[in-house]
């Protein structure tokens, strides 16, 4: 891992992740479960828990970039824009800088729609392993 090193994966934000989110984080909200709630709040339909989806960030560094032995240190998000059940995101991860002499890096972390817009961004400060 290296300055300027990018990583990019699509992932499905299906209704099984988000009934799984709902049963361990106990956030049941109805934009996420019923459409007339969501249309309700102004959206087209059911919405993705904002962090179902920055949550696969956290999978990216621990199984792929780089990989086992990643330890998240530090992680901002700003959520532009609503995530709708089935809708795939492409995550993009840069790496925009390292602590010298140590294995510590700060990657922007994106995740656009299949619109191409951006969805979630934020930075995250990670350890790779030693």
């Amino acid at each position: 891992m290296k300055v300027g090193d990018i990583y990019q994966e699509e992932i499905k934000i299906t209704t099984t992740l988000i009934e799984k989110f709902a049963e361990f984080s106990g956030d049941f909200n109805p934009v996420h479960f019923e459409d007339s709630a969501a249309q309700a709040q102004g959206f087209k339909g059911r919405i993705a828990h904002g962090m179902v989806s920055a949550s696969f960030f956290s999978k990216i560094f621990a199984n792929k970039f780089p990989g086992a032995g990643t330890i998240y240190l530090n992680q901002t998000f700003k959520f532009h824009a609503p995530v709708y059940v089935d809708e795939v995101l492409n995550y993009r991860l840069e790496v925009i800088g390292q602590k010298e002499g140590k294995p510590i890096f700060t990657v922007k972390t994106e995740a656009f729609g299949p619109d191409q817009l951006l969805r979630i961004s934020g930075e995250a400060i990670i350890r790779a392993k030693l």
